[in-house]
């Protein structure tokens, strides 16, 4: 699982963010406007699709199969991004 993470870009040094459920977490030092939203839009999604666990097998797949950078889930979190701010 780790190396599949990283080999994606899902995990690695420069991940800034993570969110998982209601929770999210910023690396010291990089907390702002345009990260906390893109945050946010994923607890958005995972509430559009019921729950974590409703959207973590999409999102993964996503990654698995065109990478971090061109997942659907990210490209919008993205775009809610650049919308807020």
């Amino acid at each position: 699982m780790r190396q599949a993470a990283l080999a994606t870009g899902l995990l690695g040094p420069g991940m800034i963010g993570l969110t998982l459920g209601y929770s999210i977490f910023i690396v010291r030092g990089y907390m702002g406007r345009r990260l906390v939203s893109h945050e946010c839009r994923h607890v958005y999604q995972y509430e559009t699709h019921g729950s974590i666990a409703a959207f973590l097998p999409i999102y993964l797949l996503q990654i698995a199969t065109v990478g971090y950078v061109n997942a659907p889930f990210e490209q919008d979190a993205r775009a809610h991004e650049l919308e807020s701010c």
